[in-house]
């Protein structure tokens, strides 16, 4: 199984509104609990110089203007 996959199917799941309520309810006991829930965020990496990208839809490197590749094999890192 796809790492990359199994990591996007938890965002999924972690962002409904129905996880919020049974997490909410388990961790405190009362059903009108609403946990905050920190979010993460992914940034694509370049993969010749490891510079994160400032822009999600950025073309090209802004350190050495390499070409970014935003296929499935993109590396990124979840911070």
């Amino acid at each position: 199984m796809d790492p990359n996959n199994i990591q996007m199917r938890m965002r999924e799941i972690q962002s409904s509104e129905s996880f919020s309520d049974a997490l909410g309810k388990l961790l405190s006991g009362r059903a009108w609990y609403k946990p905050v829930i920190e979010k993460k965020t992914e940034v694509l990496i370049c993969e010749n110089c490891n510079t994160p990208l400032l822009i999600q839809k950025q073309k090209f490197c802004h350190e050495f203007g390499n070409k970014i590749e935003n296929s499935k094999e993109a590396q990124t890192k979840i911070i």
